[in-house]
């Protein structure tokens, strides 16, 4: 990755931070999130699954990519782990034998799981594909995906055992495993399908909501009643910079900030006749802020009464030399989505010299999507068929989105408990 997307993405995210005036740490996106889950008039009380995908996710890096869910454990996941990690002094040694085969089923797993992810990784290495984690395990890596699916089933038989044991037994520990486990919920696929024991985080609105809002209840409407919001930076933008969040070494590993992609395959933009002095200007129809609340499967009380533990043996609160941790910058638990930013119609100008403009002119004369940022124009087909236009005058180009849903700018995060 070039020192400019670095510098483009993080005087984005200073923009982001303090314009939009989100809550906590900012966190991005790779690439184009709509926010259309659940479609027109969705069942009322559904949740679609995307939303589950989407927001249960322990924030651990300054990027998210929706692409690679499954990766690592869940935000609900790594709270179970927790849970799972203390000891159950009520438990006796039976309880705390079945807490170790846990443990050792997870590490397990996360062996496996880190293999699959490198094969994952390589494969998009040497294709350039967009496919899925979830569609990759399903084609290309199907070998592996049988090997994971027998630690995965490993794992549910320990924590299967343990769960039932703990339904013998009294105290907040225990209590807290039980109130996570009734507290699951049933989601709808993509597919119309149902999956099962999913931990929902709400939204304070949907996204049909949304648009009925600010639409005055004329979907493919402008946002007549949104409240329009425009940011942007310069090269004269400072970096957003904060390392008791993130390390040089994270941000250094940002995505391309500038992309084309055609036939499932994505190419860079290259910046490198992107010019000195450079503006660019996000203006939208409507800038909303979705809170976002963990369903009562989740106890806030629980990670700061137990942040000292008691914990299992090589686990701890705060990084402690090779333990297994969960709070603070790096811990398994770190942090949790509290709010999605959501625009409508989005209007992006980049002015940064006639080369760069010529060189996305040429990009964009086919079929394809350029993207910016979380951002994508032109292109045809996928979820969001209507992604709009790009227009290249001079050195100004122009790219106007005209999506009859919202789509995700970024997400505030907050931390579990306040770092150390």
């Amino acid at each position: 990755m070039s020192d400019m997307t670095k510098t483009l993405w993080g005087q984005f995210m200073t923009a982001f931070n303090e314009q939009m005036k989100i809550e906590g740490v900012p966190q991005m996106l790779t690439g184009p999130q709509p926010w259309n889950w659940g479609g027109k008039n969705p069942p009322i009380g559904s949740i679609p699954y995307q939303q589950v995908q989407f927001l249960n996710i322990v924030p651990a890096s300054p990027l998210v990519d929706p692409n690679t869910y499954g990766m690592k454990l869940s935000f609900g996941q790594q709270y179970k782990a927790f849970l799972n990690s203390l000891m159950v002094t009520d438990g006796g040694d039976e309880g705390q034998k079945l807490q170790q085969n846990i443990i050792n089923a997870t590490q397990n797993l996360g062996t496996v799981q880190a293999s699959v992810n490198v094969a994952y990784q390589n494969f998009q290495q040497q294709t350039g594909s967009t496919e899925s984690y979830a569609d990759w395990l399903k084609n290309e890596g199907i070998a592996v995906a049988a090997q994971l699916q027998q630690a995965t089933t490993a794992y549910q038989n320990a924590q299967s055992t343990y769960d039932e044991y703990m339904k013998k037994l009294k105290g907040p520990i225990t209590d807290a495993v039980k109130q996570y486990n009734d507290n699951l919920s049933t989601v709808v696929g993509q597919a119309g399908t149902t999956l099962k024991d999913q931990p929902v985080f709400q939204l304070s609105e949907t996204p049909w909501s949304y648009i009925q809002r600010i639409t005055n209840d004329n979907y493919g409407s402008d946002a007549s009643a949104g409240s329009a919001r425009t940011f942007s930076f310069s090269s004269s933008t400072q970096e957003w910079s904060d390392s008791t969040v993130y390390s040089e070494g994270e941000l250094g590993g940002l995505f391309d900030f500038f992309g084309f992609e055609a036939a499932g395959r994505v190419e860079k933009v290259s910046t490198e006749h992107f010019s000195s002095e450079y503006d660019i200007t996000f203006a939208f129809q409507d800038v909303s802020v979705v809170n976002v609340t963990p369903e009562n499967w989740f106890d806030a009380s629980m990670p700061s009464n137990y942040v000292n533990g008691p914990f299992m043996p090589g686990h701890s609160g705060f990084e402690h030399g090779n333990d297994v941790y969960y709070f603070g910058k790096g811990g398994n638990l770190a942090r949790i989505v509290s709010q999605m930013i959501v625009g409508y119609r989005p209007t992006i100008t980049i002015n940064a010299g006639t080369d760069f403009a010529e060189e996305v002119k040429q990009k964009v004369s086919g079929e394809g999507g350029f993207f910016i940022g979380p951002f994508e124009f032109g292109g045809a087909g996928g979820s969001d068929s209507d992604k709009g236009t790009v227009k290249v005058d001079g050195q100004t180009i122009t790219c106007t989105s005209n999506s009859n849903w919202g789509t995700i700018i970024g997400l505030g995060t907050n931390w579990i408990v306040n770092p150390r």
